[in-house]
């Protein structure tokens, strides 16, 4: 029986097949422009991973796909009807992460902060 206890406490997600959790983006835009949120990895393409209306908040998933790499992620906005990208430059990601992010109003850059989750 404490046999059985211990290899089942052991057997966490990434033993049954679920795999890395994702990470999370709380993206805050306070634009007045619906932005299209994209995590890049260097030198890869973007991959879109929500959009997030004017004025709104939402939960964004970063895939494990991508978090998993190891490498830092910059995260960017597109902006509806806009030339301008603002980005949050590299940062580390990692599974399970929960970071906020706030694109400001005048749309400059985006500005990332732990949640304390």
């Amino acid at each position: 029986l404490f046999a059985a206890a211990a290899l089942a406490a052991a057997c966490g997600p990434f033993h049954k097949g679920q795999g890395p959790p994702p990470a999370y983006l709380i993206f805050t835009n306070e634009s007045l422009d619906q932005a299209d949120v994209y995590a890049v990895l260097s030198g890869n393409q973007p991959i879109r991973i929500g959009t997030v209306a004017a004025g709104r908040t939402d939960t964004l998933t970063v895939p494990p796909e991508v978090v998993m790499r190891g490498e830092n992620v910059n995260v960017v906005a597109r902006l509806l009807a806009r030339s301008s990208r603002p980005s949050s430059g590299p940062i580390p990601l990692h599974p399970g992460d929960r970071l906020a992010v706030r694109l400001p109003i005048d749309q400059k850059m985006l500005v990332v902060l732990p949640t304390g989750q």
